[in-house]
């Protein structure tokens, strides 16, 4: 056995070397190729001639996947969580304002209830999460932008087939949960049924614990609390995804985002993204939620609940986001 490795030993090793080389050269190729197909599936404009607004000048990083990549900008990005079902137009679930601060991996994330009363360009004042039903990401957006006085730079919808694939794929996520959560509604199919205590959660757990709010068998939860656990999901996950468990998943997780995910985000920004925040220190997530009181008001006829929001509250969310935007 010595002698043979001291004949053939060197040559071995360099065809070895050959072969790994070979193996990381294909899985490169075919990650830049799950990349690429993952950003077409998902890029969906709401509007022409937005793309080049994000990029910032810099130097060009190494790599063919991230030869184009630039430090991007700070950009505020509207964040949508979509229910859509079978046969009816998606409604906005989740809605949040992040403000993307790459140079200093900062986000500042503003919850919004889907409650809140507005005006809908077009529409006139409703519920902001009717604009989905009306008008989709592009009228929610114009809502936003009009409520705040801001520009919204991009957007991103998820899906809750996404979500829940997403948190499985990850292997679920540790949340403590603080009560007995149990709710049923057979016409949308709903069966929430969570025990209190830390847990792992699935991906169906998980969203059951983020859409939680009515109760069978308790007091039923405020939009702010329901928006806290958003808030704490999004943590969770965010921790999960900057782990090794989440580079191991890759390839699954670019099949699931591309069919459950759409933005206006380029590659480019997306690359630039993942350059920006892929190193998980010093990332840092805050978060803040637009907040208000839920009123009775007369609306087209009908006496209903609305979340109205002080002229107070809606200018320091507006400071605080552009705050979080200053270069």
């Amino acid at each position: 056995m010595h002698m043979f490795w001291r004949r053939y030993g060197k040559r071995i090793a360099r065809y070895g070397a050959v072969v790994v080389a070979i193996g990381v050269l294909a899985a490169v190729s075919f990650a830049a190729f799950q990349f690429k197909r993952m950003t077409r599936e998902w890029y969906a404009p709401l509007e022409a001639g937005t793309e080049a607004s994000l990029q910032a000048k810099g130097d060009q990083l190494p790599g063919a996947l991230l030869a184009q990549a630039k430090t991007l900008k700070p950009f505020l990005l509207l964040v949508i969580g979509t229910d859509s079902r079978d046969g009816e137009q998606a409604r906005s679930d989740t809605m949040m304002l992040a403000a993307v601060h790459p140079s200093k991996q900062q986000v500042h994330l503003v919850s919004i209830p889907r409650d809140s009363y507005m005006e809908l360009p077009g529409k006139g004042y409703d519920k902001l999460n009717h604009a989905m039903a009306y008008g989709g990401p592009k009228l929610v957006k114009q809502s936003l932008e009009r409520f705040f006085n801001l520009k919204i730079d991009r957007y991103v919808t998820i899906d809750f087939e996404g979500f829940r694939q997403v948190v499985d794929t990850l292997g679920g996520v540790q949340i403590e949960v603080k009560k007995r959560m149990k709710y049923t509604d057979p016409s949308d199919d709903t069966y929430i049924d969570l025990k209190p205590g830390l847990q792992t959660l699935n991906g169906q757990q998980a969203l059951d614990y983020v859409r939680y709010r009515k109760s069978d068998i308790g007091r039923e939860d405020s939009d702010y609390q329901r928006i806290a656990r958003q808030q704490e999901i999004v943590q969770a996950l965010i921790d999960k995804g900057t782990s090794a468990q989440a580079l191991v998943k890759a390839f699954s997780l670019m099949d699931i985002l591309g069919s459950h995910i759409k933005t206006d985000l380029t590659d480019r920004e997306i690359a630039s993204l993942l350059l920006a925040y892929g190193d998980t220190e010093p990332n840092a997530l805050t978060t803040d939620t637009l907040t208000g009181a839920d009123e009775r008001i007369w609306h087209n006829g009908v006496l209903g609940w609305y979340h109205l929001v002080p002229k107070e509250e809606r200018s320091r969310v507006r400071q605080l986001l552009m705050e979080a935007l200053i270069p």
